[in-house]
């Protein structure tokens, strides 16, 4: 089975068939009848005759069929010969939701995620987020959708758009400052679109109203958080939105500083 074609809504499957060309499949017909694996009601059925051989052998028999991919299928492939079943095979067909169509697919994955607060002012918190994601290959068209939503309400708190290059094998910084009331729990999400599609979807956690669990009760209790304690004013930080930030570099200087500063102390 070979994937031939997918779109939005369905998927173009190539079904090749073996059989063993001897008496028995001579002037025979392969059936196949698609049944909803759910409801169990048939839904189509085909027919393809099979080839003429002179000779014993392998035969192959390519038979396309298109499914729609919101549903799981049980196919049932026959070998009918003088309406006689010499031969059958049933085999189930699922999961072709997650059959992407080429221009909505995103090889882009998420390496880490970091918090900041830069603020706190009149109940207020404004902190910056950072999402390091790598890809396998450039995208120039890719919008990002940062948004903070309350945790135990699922309240839109605060959200911004922005649009970002992405290169191939290099870790680009999706950043975005957010203003959120103080004293809640988030749900922290990047999404990212392309052409109106919502093509991928990552979540982190921001805890703004913490607990912690007390090992002898087993127990949890309300931690005093005092989030101004965390303000930090904002630093620059080495990199552009379409090029990755040069780490390699930087670690090399720094170790090679803290060499020659321990060769004078030596």
């Amino acid at each position: 089975m070979m994937v031939k074609d997918v779109n939005d809504s369905h998927a173009t499957l190539e079904f090749i068939v073996t059989v063993y060309r001897s008496e028995i499949v001579k002037n025979a017909t392969l059936r196949i009848y698609v049944y909803d694996r759910g409801t169990n009601l048939l839904l189509r059925r085909y027919e393809v005759k099979i080839p003429e051989r002179r000779t014993e052998g392998l035969n192959e028999i390519d038979a396309t069929l298109s499914f729609e991919k919101d549903r799981s299928y049980r196919l049932k492939f026959l070998i009918v010969k003088d309406n006689k079943i010499a031969d059958a095979r049933i085999m189930s067909l699922s999961g072709l939701d997650n059959l992407i169509p080429k221009d909505k697919r995103l090889k882009v994955t998420l390496k880490d995620v970091d918090f900041q607060v830069v603020g706190v002012n009149d109940g207020k918190v404004n902190v910056r987020v950072r999402f390091y994601v790598q890809s396998l290959e450039d995208y120039n068209d890719t919008t990002f959708h940062v948004k903070a939503i309350q945790a135990e309400s699922n309240v839109l708190a605060d959200e911004s758009w922005l649009r970002t290059d992405i290169h191939k094998g290099k870790t680009a910084i999706i950043e975005s400052n957010l203003t959120v009331p103080k004293d809640y729990n988030y749900v922290v999400k990047l999404e990212a679109w392309r052409n109106g599609s919502l093509l991928k979807t990552w979540i982190e956690y921001l805890n703004l109203a913490p607990t912690k669990t007390i090992p002898k009760e087993t127990t949890e209790k309300k931690v005093k958080f005092e989030v101004s304690e965390f303000v930090r004013t904002p630093e620059p930080i080495p990199y552009t939105k379409t090029k990755a930030p040069g780490f390699e570099i930087t670690a090399c200087t720094i170790a090679l500083a803290i060499a020659l500063i321990w060769r004078k102390i030596r």
